[in-house]
């Protein structure tokens, strides 16, 4: 995954704990799902359905079929998503959503990470106390390799 969406390994991948005690919104991802077969949404007979739906049930179907499912090639991603709507008062085609400093587990810089890139972000990283960097590099049978940073 970090090729693909990490800038080809110049990228860093930050781990979220879920946390119960701080309402934290990653409690609300859900696992994707690679199907052999392609979800009914995507067949006539299944669009046929979903056009006689309710249109509160069409739209939570399409929406479902359409986030949480990718096709086999991809389902060593382990993927999981958090889908939403624009809540009142936002603006523009996306939005962020604030998180809790102790959610923060882990920072992987990516392999191909620029230096002056590292060190920003190892600065950035002491603003989170349960936060540990780790630095990694592809190891001679092509693994990843992480080792701690220390700032």
């Amino acid at each position: 995954m970090w090729y693909h969406y990490a800038d080809s390994y110049r990228g860093v991948v930050i781990e979220f704990k879920c946390i119960d005690e701080v309402d934290s919104p990653w409690l609300a991802a859900v696992p994707v799902n690679y199907p052999e077969e392609k979800p009914a949404v995507y067949t006539a007979e299944g669009l046929a359905a979903i056009l006689t739906m309710r249109h509160e049930l069409a739209v939570k179907e399409i929406r479902k079929s359409g986030t949480y499912n990718k096709s086999p090639d991809w389902s060593h991603e382990s993927e999981w998503r958090i889908a939403s709507y624009k809540r009142p008062g936002e603006t523009g085609l996306f939005s962020d959503y604030t998180f809790n400093s102790l959610e923060i587990g882990e920072i992987f810089l990516g392999p191909q990470m620029p230096q002056n890139i590292q060190s920003e972000i190892i600065s950035l990283a002491k603003v989170y106390p349960q936060a540990k960097v780790l630095s990694a590099s592809i190891g001679m049978s092509r693994e990843f390799v992480f080792n701690r940073v220390v700032a």
